[in-house]
């Protein structure tokens, strides 16, 4: 009897490992990445404020993103054809390698009013309920921190203004009221961090 409960629990242990080692792997997803360089940087730290920076971005949301661009309820030209041929365990892989990486610390400037301005800004609308007081993220809610402010402005004007829609309605309704100068002070205050 003892033994007959030892080999269903080994079973089912070994079950639960190979499952949980085998989400993911970020040494495939770095050899997975060479298409991505050109606009994220080798290692995930975009040099263009047009693309964001993946190295160290919470995996959970990585691999949410690469989904919604690949089953449509993300748009984006340049990013739905790219990942259009991975299999699910390709785009965990990949969420998982740029992970990994360490996003190098900003060095945006920005003007010292506005910034404050933008900070202000986040406090009243309570973005660190969601994205922590560090604005790191977690699980499935991004990190702020690092990004670059040209790409911080356009997706908070996309939220706002309808053409990214693949979260619930949730940032939509934190940002529509929001005017392009507030946006901006949020974006150059985020990018300080």
């Amino acid at each position: 009897m003892r033994l007959c409960h030892a080999l269903s629990f080994g079973i089912a242990f070994a079950t639960a490992v190979s499952n949980s080692s085998a989400y993911a792997d970020p040494v495939a997803g770095g050899q997975r990445t060479a298409s991505c360089a050109h606009c994220h940087g080798t290692d995930g730290n975009s040099s263009s404020g047009a693309y964001p920076t993946l190295a160290g971005q919470n995996k959970e949301y990585l691999y949410r993103q690469i989904k919604a661009f690949k089953e449509g309820s993300r748009k984006n030209s340049q990013m739905s054809p790219m990942v259009g041929i991975l299999s699910d365990q390709e785009m965990q892989d990949i969420a998982d390698f740029y992970n990994t990486q360490s996003p190098r610390p900003s060095t945006f400037k920005g003007d010292p009013a506005v910034i404050e301005q933008g900070k202000k800004l986040t406090a009243e609308a309570q973005c660190a309920s969601c994205h922590l007081p560090n604005f790191k993220g977690s699980n499935e809610i991004p990190r702020l921190t690092r990004q670059k402010q040209p790409y911080l402005v356009k997706q908070l004007k996309d939220y706002r203004d309808g053409a990214r829609t693949n979260d619930g309605g949730i940032m939509s309704t934190v940002v529509k009221s929001l005017t392009d100068e507030q946006i901006e002070a949020i974006a150059q205050y985020l990018a300080t961090l």
